[in-house]
């Protein structure tokens, strides 16, 4: 029976409160800043679309449904990269769309296969997924989770879309692979021990790599891309590891990394909008231009690194665990990876707040958007405030109490 039905769990319920959240913020945050008087109309139906479909996946148990979403949600961050319509902007688009498009056609596939093999589209009646299935349906996750190898239009789009859409699209869209892996495999009935652990692997080298590309680009966005790359690597591999410190740890760190890293695509947007430059090399002592941005920044970037208190330090920490718990070898990818997150965001937040060239650095920038600082300054004391009181999230996503 192909039914359209909804989740009403804590899981569900938890991350559709943060992407409606972080859909608020962009939606703030893009009536400051959005000056284009083209297109106004089709950036906030997009930003519309994916939080819709972000909430949507994240409460639907069904298949079919799911998949609608999913192509919304991939047809909305196409056209919001294609927004200003320049040529690069356009060849961006169009690979976001095709990689996005062909890898879920795949997933469709697999899709099919299951509703053959058990009647129904419905994520808790499925009992049988055959291995091909599991294959197909894994490439649409990693490809839209933007796992190497399959990651290959993530950066074009990021330095193609406009800040506030770029936000959701980094705290939202990306999150969709992930929250499938966790409702069909994690908690679902496929048991083979061999994709999981190959699954682990493969989001622990995707981590690394990202975390090593992140260590050496200077455009602002592309670190951005690159870091997202490394941390949804460690979401991948604590839904692959299971049990409950992995499932925990997974949910806690897609809204600590959902959080973070939206706060930090506001936060370069205002960079970019003061001083006109994407490259870090060519930016120093922004501490000048604007503390209350510096601040938010370090507990951002903080949150994403796992410093204590920030909610990225519990989320991290528990996935650690779940890894251990599962295998050493994992503990230790997740750990060299985690070393990876620290360097690249030291380098990155140096460079934009201090700088080698600071003493002899003329500023030429105008003053920042006060709603972008702002925006930037709640989701970092909201990331400290869920992490100060962790307590109540883990207890809810545990327990399904408040």
């Amino acid at each position: 029976m192909i039914g359209l039905d909804f989740f009403v769990d804590q899981y569900g319920i938890f991350l559709s409160v943060i992407f409606i959240f972080i859909g608020l913020m962009s939606l703030i945050y893009g009536l400051a800043t959005n000056r284009e008087k083209g297109h106004r109309l089709e950036f906030y139906i997009m930003l519309f679309l994916i939080v819709g479909s972000g909430v949507g996946v994240a409460l639907s148990y069904n298949l079919l449904l799911m998949y609608i979403l999913w192509e919304i949600s991939t047809f909305a961050v196409w056209r919001a990269v294609a927004y200003y319509r320049g040529d690069g902007e356009i060849s961006a688009s169009t690979l976001t769309f095709l990689v996005n498009f062909a890898a879920a056609t795949l997933m469709l596939i697999g899709f099919s296969i299951l509703y053959l093999d058990n009647g129904t589209f419905n994520l808790t009646e499925i009992i049988v997924i055959n291995d091909t299935a599991a294959i197909l349906i894994l490439i649409g996750i990693l490809t839209k989770s933007v796992t190497i190898p399959l990651h290959i239009w993530l950066a074009p789009a990021y330095n193609a879309i406009p800040s506030a859409i770029g936000a959701s699209l980094a705290g939202i869209a990306e999150n969709l692979g992930a929250i499938l892996f966790l409702r069909l495999f994690t908690m679902g009935n496929y048991g083979a021990p061999g994709f999981f652990n190959t699954v682990a692997w493969i989001a622990i080298i995707s981590s690394i790599i990202g975390g090593g590309v992140a260590l050496r680009v200077n455009k602002l966005r592309s670190l951005l891309a690159f870091s997202t790359i490394s941390q949804l690597g460690f979401v991948i591999l604590a839904f692959a590891v299971g049990g409950t410190y992995g499932i925990l740890g997974g949910v806690l760190y897609i809204a600590a990394h959902a959080l973070a890293k939206s706060g930090l695509f506001y936060g370069v947007g205002v960079i970019e909008d003061a001083t006109g430059e994407d490259d870090m090399r060519n930016v120093a002592c922004l501490l000048r231009l604007s503390p209350v941005l510096a601040v938010s920044m370090a507990m951002l970037v903080g949150s994403i690194i796992g410093f204590f208190p920030m909610l990225g330090f519990f989320s991290k920490l528990t996935v650690v665990i779940g890894a251990v718990e599962k295998t050493a070898y994992f503990g230790i990818g997740a750990i060299v990876a985690a070393i990876f997150t620290l360097l690249y965001n030291a380098r990155f937040y140096h460079e934009l707040f201090f700088g080698e060239r600071c003493d002899v650095y003329k500023l030429r920038a105008k003053r920042p958007s006060y709603t972008g600082v702002a925006v930037a300054f709640i989701l970092a004391i909201v990331s400290l405030l869920l992490g100060i009181f962790f307590y109540q999230p883990v207890y809810y996503l545990t327990t399904g109490g408040l």
